[in-house]
This record gives structure tokens, C-alpha cells and sequence, in this order.
């Protein structure tokens, strides 16, 4: 606790530009309730944002001249302990990046309280008497552009909106050029509008004894003759020993009667946090343990002995799809609980946390928590505030789960180790895998990560016994792993192609035309895609007529990938993003996947006014309709981020295949992992290439994994499984691997290749990311910072380092343009981690601070696309 005496001012770390640390004033009246791991709202320029107390620094009397005084103190007690904002702070370093934004993004949403920016529209001038007026504006032609025009038409409908939103929601040169014309002709004014916490807990109002039972029995015996409710509602208190609401008070005993015991001090009024649960129903434990497979057992002995050495220990437990990783899980978290400790386990998608929080649930009952971005604020507030108080042995949660408030942690299990998911795409850019590793470090506690298709750094740390490794190589129960076909789509092209032209040559000889077959499943007809194979399609008859269930993957959600002129060779593209538009036949909308962009499909070609536009590629939304022709009777589900995005919508669909009401499910990456359905049997692969074509050194790896973790979904119950996978390439060692089931060829192939080129795991990398409104800004900027990291890695002190810090670009970025900005990527290497950061680091604070905000920063990212 601070006191007078001790501490004049406070070091805040701001979730907001500037990224440094700043030092404030503390006011005499708040002294005594700052402490550090508080929140605190602060002035900051114009506005009041919350920041984080981090440090309380002694000072003269006389505080030094330019610091301003904090506004208040937001918290009763720290909402970080030593622990979490030493994490945090270590997880800032590392990723060059804010602490402040680290430790928001380990706290619940919606808790902060500031100012916002505004724009409010001033109320139109009379029209004769102003020249120009909002109306005039959107009709005119010569001062805004369309896209402006758009952005006033919604500014004028709601009269007031934050200029943050608008930003997000269209490219922020746009708004801001918007905005400044606005304000110039007094159309609008900017405004700071105080923000509230959106969240917050709720409570209720219960009443309850308050006086000893003996006296409140005397109490009765007296208001049985003259008020016999008041002696009803004093003998329920007493007897049932539970609290009542007001509301069921006053039924018992009436409003006044309530109001008279109050006031004679048998009863009092209390107030009780209600918490707002995510689980649906209360969990039952089970006693009821399956007995381990010897591998199982092996790696639980081991992962034991390593919790007993109460030291860091990092371990990869490598198993085959359906070995029965869970249950190794579930076995040493088992222990850990026993011992009074907490273990966290985190999965790399939401849909995966009710499977999992199901299986734990079942085991452990009502002691696991849930945290992750899918629950409502209230939820995730309220689970987050249980994990604090103690209440909770186990926390379930995705990526920003690794920053749980857990004080006895013993135990952390990564779930599919090897996903992408769990690497932030925006700031801050942090990999929760390793924080996981650095938050086991810190506490001295064992970290197991969990794959049947490890990441290679991950292996790599395996191979070098950096982790300790085991494995489980086969399925539980002796289960045999799925067979796999692949088909050469080239042959299966052409093949349709021959028939296709023979139908037609017989055509002319025959009296009455063929029937043409116009479905959308890839039939044969003209402009029809190509879907399924007629290996496929057989197998789909077969296994729905054996009562089976059948999984079709395909990693695109939409209709139609690409709308194309096939007079001019035009397509139609995002206004804000070098991509093509979708089309998704749900709403009858093109969209851009990375901006929500939307129009509608014209009626002919925009550029050459032709008729024979048609649409190229499919995603989950055409298999659908494909499906539906291909299978009338059977009962299907979508699964996609499109199906998905009701509330408890995944669970549903998850339920139903669980429960063998869905016959076919169709559906992107979120199907192909950690999902136990015992009743499929045949997996369909629709399209094995489109990871391959990524210009990424990890496009092998990720192909391997994700045609592996799909596969794995079949022949997990009595019946054995069969997968299907259509392929261009048949022939790439990534695609044979899978079919094998043979990661370590996958790994003699791919570790010469990385390793000559010192990509991880035997190099570092941090990505620079240079984007401007301006084309050629972008351009010119990347090549001085480009420049810049040559010069200082020349005059690096470490000669023997700076020897081997390199840089590749720089280049566009594969997606060059994204929400209006131009985008220009340089790739820095090196062989030593700290000494990669530094060189960034230090040659980034070399350019002007206009620049420095142009730049995004990556370290170790796993997608350079």
C-alpha cells in the first residue's frame, strides 16, 4: 500500500500510443489506495484513458515539472499480481510491442473507463440561407469521393458516431480526409465523449438472519398470535438456513411485514454477486476412468515424475489421432489437482472448448472454468473473476487464456501445439504457446504440449532433448488408423472432359437431345466445378446407405472464390484490398474476407458491358448445394465461420454429429481437429492443394498437418475409416507423407531446406510489415528502413552476430494492398534471438515517429502472407 511518505509518482503502462511507460503524479487523496497491479484513468493529451500502475517511484517534495496527476483509482484490490505483470512484461519485450497492450489483452473486455473521440454532425442550416448543407454534400460530385459519400450518408442517419468505428469500418484515410472537409465547412465537430464500462458484475438483493437462532425461535413463538406471516418468513430463514429475495420475502410475509422485521433487527438485506454461467446444465462427476493403453501409461509415469521435480519441465506428448492424448491429460491433471494445485489447458479454437470442457467437466465437475472470446462479456468477466478468486481448478480456454489469473498453477497442457490460432494476427502478436513455455519457465512448473503433427520447432526441441518427449503411436483399442486414396484430379478432369465431348458427338446423331445435367456437384456439366470425383461420389452412396456418416473438408467458407468475365478477363476485386470478392449465396452479396466489404453481383461485365461472366472456384456454401443434389434424403450441416456465428451455434451442429442426426457435415478447419465422431467413417479431402500454394516455407508442414489432423476425424468408433483426398499433385512428398502417415519423412525432407536458409527452427525471424495510404510512401519507407537495418548490422558490436543478421526484401507483400493501405514487407534473419530483436528494435527508433506508426512488427511469425 502506498502511503504519503513513501510514493509521489506512479509509472503507468498505457494500452495506447505511446508504447513507453509514462510517469504521473499521485494526488494526496489517492496515496493511499494506489498499489501497483491496479488500473488507473489518466489524462493523456485531451482525453482520460485507464492504464496500468506498474511501478511507484519515491521523489523529492517537488515533483519534477510536466507530469500530470492520475484522475483516479479504478480498482479496490490489484487485478495483477508480481507473477502476471512480470509475464507480461517479459511477453512486451520480446514481441517489441506495448506493455499496456499485453496486459489488456490478459484482462476481461469491456472494464476500462476514458474518453472516445466523436464525430456529431451540427444541425443543417437552413438550405437558402448556406451554401453548402450534409444533403448537398452527398449529392455533390466535385468535394467528397463515392466511397465519402457512403461514410456521410451512415454519419448522417445516426447523427454521431466514434471516429474509431468509422476507422474500422472504412479505410481511415478516407474518413479522415471525410472529417476535415466536414469540420472545415462546419458541418461536424470532433468531441470527447466519457466511455463507461461496458461490463461490470451484477448483483441482487437477499435478505437473511440477523439475529442468534434462539432469539429469532422466542420471536416466532411471540408473532404466531398476532402476525402469523411475519412468523412464517422468520421460521423459513430458519430452517432452511438459504437467503430469499426481496421478492420472495414479500410473498411470504407482505412488504410492511418485511419492512417490520428489518427495522426490529431480526432480518437483514445483503447483496450477492450473481455470476452469469456458461454452462448450460451443472456437472456430474464420474468415477468412471477408462485404464490406460501401456503407451498411455509410460507417458503418464512420465509427465509425473517430471511434476515431482517441482522444476521446469517442458514435454511433447506426440500421439497418432484418436491415441487418447485427453486421457494422458486428464490423468496428470489429475494429480495436480489432488496435490492442491491449478492446471490450465488451452485449444486453438472455440469450437473445441465445449468438447473439451465437456470431457473435463465429466471428470472433475464444477471446479473447471471457461475463458475465451466466445463467451458474452458478462460471462467471460464473470469467469475471469472466479479464476481470481480461486474458485476454479482447472481453466479451459483459446489463446488469451494463457494469461489466466491463476495463483496456484501447477500444470499447463497446449492442445494442438502446432496451430496457428494461437498467434495473435494483430497487436500484440504474441505466440501463447510460448508464453506458455515462459510463464512454465517463470514458475518452475511442467508445460505439456499436445499434437499428432508437432510443429517443427517444436520437434526440433524434442530431437535435441531440449523437451522430453513421448509418444503414443497407435489408436486406442488397437483402432487402426484411416486408409487414405488420394485422386489425381488432372486425370479426373480429363477423364470427364472425354466424356463430355463423346455425349456431344452422339448428341448429333440422336433423335431426341440428352438430358443435361446442370447440378452444381461438379456433374460434368459445362461450367459446373469439378467437386467430387466419381470415386467420391460413390463412396458418399456407399457410406450414407451403410447408416455411416460421412465428413467433407473444404478450407473456403462462400460460394463462388472469383467472379470472372470470360469476354474481357475482368474480376471483380475489393475497392480496399487486393483480393477478389466472394460471393455467398446466403445473402446474395460479394464480400472481401479481410475488410467485410459487400456489393452486389452485377448483371453484367463492369468493364466491358458482356454477359459471360461465371463463377470460378467453390467454398462450403456450392459443396452444400452440391451436396443436397448429390444426397436429397440426407440430413447435412455446414460448419463455417459464417454458420457459426450465433451464439452456442457450434455446439448445436457438434451435438447433432455427436448424436448421428447429421448425416454429412461439411466444413472448414474447425472441423478437422481435436472432434471425437465415433459414426464417421469416410472423410472427403475436396481440395489438398490450396495450402501448398502459399508462398510460406511452412506450406509443406501446414499441408501435412491439416490433411493428417482432417483424416483423423475418421474411423475413430468400432468401423474402420477411409479418406478420400482430390489433389492436383499427387506426387508432392508433403501430400505422400500424410498418406503414410509418416511425419518423419515429412521432417528429413523439409530440415536441409530450412536449415540452409536458417528459417526455424535453426534461425529467428521478425517481419516488418511497412504500410501507408500512399503507394508510393510504402515503397520508399520500406527501402530507408530496409537501408537503415543494413547500416546498423554492418556496425553491429558483436562481430561474430552482426555476421549473421540478414535481411530478404524488401517486397510487396503478398496481400499488397489491405482496408485502403499499401503494404511493403521486409523478412530480418538471424541466428540469435536477442541479438535480432535488438537490431530491430534499435534501427526502428532510428526513423521519425510519423514512420515508426507505419511499421508493424512480427517476431517469429508463422504466416508470411
Amino acid at each position: 500500500m502506498a502511503t504519503e511518505a513513501n510514493y509521489l509518482l506512479v509509472d503507468i503502462a498505457l494500452p495506447v500510443p505511446p508504447r513507453r511507460v509514462l510517469t504521473y503524479t499521485i494526488p494526496p487523496p489517492l496515496r493511499e489506495q494506489v498499489e501497483v497491479g491496479k488500473r488507473a484513468l489518466v489524462p493523456l493529451g485531451p482525453r482520460l484513458v485507464t492504464g496500468y500502475i506498474v511501478g511507484l517511484l519515491s521523489s523529492e517534495p517537488v515533483s519534477p515539472p510536466g507530469l500530470k496527476p492520475i484522475d483516479a483509482i479504478l480498482d479496490q484490490e490489484p487485478l495483477l499480481d508480481h507473477h502476471l505483470l512480470e509475464l507480461t512484461r517479459f511477453v512486451a519485450d520480446y514481441y517489441l510491442t506495448s506493455w499496456g497492450l499485453v496486459i489488456r489483452a490478459a484482462m476481461p473486455p469491456g472494464i476500462d473507463r476514458g474518453t472516445i473521440r466523436t464525430v456529431e454532425l451540427i444541425e443543417s442550416p437552413d438550405l437558402s440561407s448556406h451554401p453548402l448543407s450534409v444533403d448537398r454534400l452527398i449529392k455533390g460530385t466535385d468535394k467528397l469521393s463515392p466511397l465519402q459519400r457512403e461514410i456521410l450518408t451512415m454519419l448522417q442517419t445516426r447523427g454521431r458516431m466514434d471516429l474509431s468505428s468509422l476507422k474500422r469500418r472504412w479505410p481511415a484515410k478516407e474518413v479522415n480526409a471525410l472529417i476535415r472537409t466536414l469540420v472545415n465547412l462546419d458541418l461536424a465537430t470532433l468531441v470527447y465523449r466519457e466511455h463507461m464500462p461496458t461490463v461490470r458484475p451484477i448483483y441482487r438483493s437477499l435478505l437473511d438472519l440477523a439475529a442468534d437462532r434462539a432469539v429469532v425461535q422466542t420471536e416466532i413463538d411471540a408473532l404466531r398470535k398476532r402476525a402469523q406471516r411475519q412468523a412464517s418468513l422468520l421460521e423459513h430463514l430458519l430452517q432452511s438456513g438459504s437467503k430469499l429475495t426481496s421478492a420472495e420475502a414479500t410473498a411470504i410475509a407482505g412488504v410492511s411485514g418485511v419492512r417490520r422485521l428489518i427495522a426490529k433487527g431480526f432480518i437483514r438485506r445483503t447483496t450477492e454477486e450473481i455470476e452469469r454461467s456458461p454452462w448450460e446444465e451443472t456437472a456430474i462427476a464420474t468415477d468412471l476412468w477408462p485404464t490406460p493403453n501401456s503407451a498411455q501409461q509410460t507417458a503418464i509415469d512420465g509427465l509425473l515424475e517430471g511434476l515431482r521435480s517441482r522444476t521446469f519441465f517442458p514435454a511433447l506428448l506426440h500421439g497418432a489421432t484418436g491415441s487418447g492424448k485427453t486421457e494422458v491429460y486428464l490423468r496428470v491433471i489429475g494429480e495436480v489437482v489432488r496435490r492442491g494445485k491449478q492446471a490450465l489447458v488451452l485449444v486453438p479454437e472455440i469450437a473445441l472448448t465445449p468438447v473439451t470442457a465437456d470431457r473435463f467437466r465429466s471428470r472433475f465437475g464444477n471446479r473447471v472454468a471457461l475463458l475465451h472470446s466466445g463467451l458474452s462479456p458478462g460471462e467471460r468477466l464473470d469467469q475471469w473473476r472466479r479464476i481470481k478468486r480461486g474458485m476454479a481448478d482447472i481453466v479451459i480456454g483459446t489463446r488469451s487464456a494463457v494469461f489466466a489469473p491463476l495463483s496456484r498453477l501447477g500444470l499447463i497442457v497446449v492442445d494442438e501445439e502446432h496451430d496457428a490460432s494461437y498467434k495473435q494476427d494483430d497487436e500484440p502478436r504474441y505466440h501463447a504457446r510460448d508464453v506458455a513455455l515462459t510463464r512454465g519457465r517463470m514458475l518452475g512448473i511442467a508445460v505439456l504440449l499436445g499434437s499428432a503433427t508437432p510443429s517443427f520447432e517444436t520437434t526440433h526441441h524434442a530431437k535435441e532433448e531440449a523437451y522430453r518427449l513421448f509418444r503414443l503411436p497407435e489408436r486406442v483399442e488397437n483402432r487402426v488408423l484411416p486408409s487414405m486414396t488420394l485422386i489425381d484430379m488432372r486425370e479426373e478432369r480429363l477423364s470427364r472432359h472425354v466424356l463430355s465431348r463423346n455425349a456431344r458427338y452422339a448428341a448429333r446423331d440422336s433423335p431426341t437431345p440428352p438430358l443435361q445435367n446442370e447440378g452444381t456437384g461438379g456433374s460434368g456439366g459445362r461450367g459446373a466445378p469439378l467437386i467430387f470425383s466419381e470415386r467420391l461420389t460413390d463412396a458418399i452412396k456407399k457410406t450414407l446407405a451403410k447408416g455411416e456418416q460421412v465428413l467433407l473438408f473444404i478450407n473456403r467458407r462462400g460460394y463462388a472464390r472469383l467472379l470472372l468475365c470470360r469476354e474481357c478477363g475482368f474480376t471483380l476485386r475489393c475497392p480496399h484490398c487486393s483480393v477478389s470478392l466472394i460471393y455467398h449465396a446466403a445473402d446474395g452479396r460479394m464480400r472481401c474476407h479481410y475488410c467485410d466489404y459487400r456489393e452486389r453481383p452485377p448483371s453484367g461485365c463492369p468493364q466491358c458491358g458482356g454477359i459471360a461472366c461465371g463463377w470460378f472456384g467453390y467454398g462450403t456454401q456450392q459443396v452444400e448445394a452440391a451436396v443436397r443434389m448429390l444426397a436429397p434424403d440426407a440430413t447435412l450441416a455446414r460448419m463455417d465461420r459464417d454458420t457459426t456465428r450465433r451464439r452456442h451455434a457450434y455446439r448445436q451442429i457438434l451435438r447433432d454429429v455427436q448424436q448421428g442426426r447429421t448425416q454429412i457435415l461439411i466444413g472448414t478447419q474447425m472441423v478437422g481437429k481435436g472432434h471425437d465422431f465415433p459414426g464417421i467413417t469416410l472423410v472427403g479431402i475436396l481440395s489438398a492443394d490450396a495450402s501448398m500454394q502459399l508462398p510460406d516455407f511452412r506450406a509443406g508442414e501446414r499441408t501435412y498437418a491439416l490433411l493428417t489432423q482432417v483424416a483423423g476425424r475418421a474411423g475413430r468408433g468400432d468401423r474402420p475409416g477411409h479418406v478420400i483426398v482430390q489433389t492436383y499433385n499427387p506426387e508432392h512428398y508433403c501430400i505422400l507423407a500424410a498418406r503414410n502417415h509418416d511425419y518423419e519423412a515429412l521432417y528429413r525432407i523439409e530440415r536441409p531446406l530450412r536449415e540452409r536458409r536458417g528459417l526455424p527452427p535453426f534461425g529467428f525471424l521478425v517481419l516488418l510489415l511497412v504500410a501507408s495510404s500512399h503507394e508510393g510512401h510504402a515503397q520508399e519507407n520500406a527501402e530507408r528502413l530496409a537501408d537503415l537495418l543494413l547500416e546498423r548490422a554492418a556496425s553491429f558490436p558483436d562481430r561474430s552476430r552482426g555476421q549473421a543478421l540478414a535481411i530478404e526484401g524488401p517486397a510487396p507483400a503478398p496481400l499488397y494492398r489491405l482496408k485502403g493501405r499499401y503494404r511493403w514487407q521486409i523478412l530480418a534473419k538471424g541466428l540469435d534471438p536477442r541479438a535480432l530483436r535488438h537490431w530491430v528494435k534499435e534501427t526502428i527508433a532510428l526513423l521519425p515517429p510519423s514512420e515508426q506508426a507505419g511499421i508493424e512488427v512480427d517476431v517469429d511469425p508463422v504466416d508470411l502472407c
